[in-house]
């Protein structure tokens, strides 16, 4: 049994109550010692990869407490900071993320949180297994959603991954292109713990504000990655073009009894884009240098287009 010593209740400045996190003051203690830790990555590594179905179910009761408890939300910094195997680094990963949508955190932590999660994906993310970098994009994303409304900061997002994008090496590139794509994915999906009128209301609000730059990042990522080796970051952006293409616009079933079935409804705003012919060939001429399963990916985003370009005078710009 992994034993862990703790105080994770501590005052700010201004005298509330807060779990520590970057702004406040650090736990005394969160491992009686660094064998602690080692005694934990072992339990993960069981966790994660043990044949042995009791093992596995020993191991999960063990861990729980880091994903239902609030007061272990300080321990998960603590092993992101110190662990060396992934799977300690997943633990204390998708601890959080449940956290984060089972509990109603307060505003100040998940802004710790968040600004820690940028950081460290930006210093340590290059290093890490592709499954942990998920993980953690996916924590960030959760965290953006949930806090949308709640404080400006959360929007600055899209502009946080393009410092991604501007890097010098292609791993950080393409965990910008990574946050772009999971956060597009995070708003068109209803979550658990969100109610569904909540959902639409954020949804609309990043339709309105960000997907459309969004979608023209991935355009500019494709131009300038046509002619680069690395498939990896070329399929990175034309999955993003796509989630762009499929978002969920107007928010509603289509009933395929309907006039409106196969029609593809779009914001006004993107009008000159999608009507410049450069826009649509970006795609046709990746359909003729790639191939599958790249290039399934290619063919998706096009028979979007040609719902979309298929009749000019039929266009339904139905929105903003």
């Amino acid at each position: 049994m992994v034993r862990l010593v703790v105080e994770v209740l501590v005052t700010n400045k201004q005298g509330h109550w807060a779990l520590g996190f970057r702004s406040q003051i650090h736990c005394k203690r969160i491992f009686e010692a660094m064998e602690g830790l080692r005694q934990l990555e072992a339990l993960c590594e069981r966790l994660y990869n043990s044949q042995d179905s009791v093992e596995r179910a020993h191991a999960e009761n063990t861990l729980k407490c880091f994903s239902v408890n609030i007061e272990y939300i300080s321990q998960c910094q603590y092993i992101l900071d110190n662990a060396v195997t992934p799977y300690a680094l997943m633990l204390a990963s998708s601890s959080l993320l449940k956290q984060v949508t089972d509990h109603s955190l307060a505003l100040q932590l998940r802004l710790d949180i968040r600004s820690y999660l940028i950081n460290y994906l930006a210093t340590r993310g290059p290093e890490l297994q592709p499954f942990v970098t998920a993980s953690l994009i996916q924590l960030l994303c959760r965290l953006t959603k949930f806090g949308w409304f709640d404080d400006d900061r959360f929007r600055e997002v899209v502009k946080e991954s393009m410092n991604f994008l501007n890097q010098a090496t292609s791993d950080h590139y393409a965990i910008g292109l990574k946050i772009l794509s999971q956060l597009v994915s995070e708003m068109n999906q209803p979550n658990p713990g969100l109610p569904s009128t909540h959902h639409r209301r954020v949804a609309c609000s990043f339709r309105d504000q960000s997907l459309f730059q969004i979608f023209q990042i991935s355009l500019t990522s494709l131009r300038q990655l046509e002619t680069n080796v690395a498939s990896r970051l070329q399929e990175l952006a034309l999955s993003l073009s796509l989630k762009c293409l499929s978002f969920d616009f107007v928010g509603t079933s289509i009933d395929e009894s309907s006039e409106e079935f196969g029609t593809v409804q779009i914001p006004s705003a993107w009008r000159s884009v999608l009507e410049d012919p450069s826009t649509l060939q970006v795609f046709f001429d990746y359909y003729a240098i790639t191939k599958a399963p790249l290039s399934k990916e290619v063919s998706i985003c096009n028979f979007l287009f040609e719902l979309i370009v298929d009749d000019f005078c039929d266009w339904k710009f139905c929105i903003g």
